[in-house]
């Protein structure tokens, strides 16, 4: 069995480890990069093309995202009405409940003004 063994490990042909490619820093990039376009005016000219067509892509994907949630704008529209309104009534209320305090001491004081005469 072991020979089985060694003898199919044995035929298994070695696998090449694939080598990393030689890192290049940003600036050899741009310079091989601006050398090929200067080569070839219609390369420039392709490539100018296709980042108009993907930033204008992009573009719509985005207003196609901002008009699909508007639900959202919308709902923060509601709460942002809902805690005015709620505010509003909080005052309204309090001022009530003041106005209420008010009449309250004026009566009190219309009482002490007559007792002290």
């Amino acid at each position: 069995m072991r020979k089985l063994i060694l003898i199919v490990c044995m035929s298994i042909p070695a696998v090449a480890l694939a080598q990393p490619a030689p890192t290049q820093n940003a600036a050899e990039l741009r310079a091989t990069c601006a050398a090929a376009m200067n080569a070839d005016p219609s390369f420039e000219e392709q490539i100018i093309k296709i980042a108009n067509e993907k930033t204008y892509e992009t573009h719509l994907h985005a207003a196609d995202d901002v008009a699909r949630n508007e639900r959202h704008v919308i709902y923060a529209y509601a709460a942002m009405w809902l805690v005015a309104a709620g505010f509003v009534i909080f005052l309204w209320r309090r001022q009530q409940a003041l106005n209420r305090e008010i009449a309250s001491l004026q009566r009190e004081l219309a009482d002490a003004l007559k007792e002290a005469k």
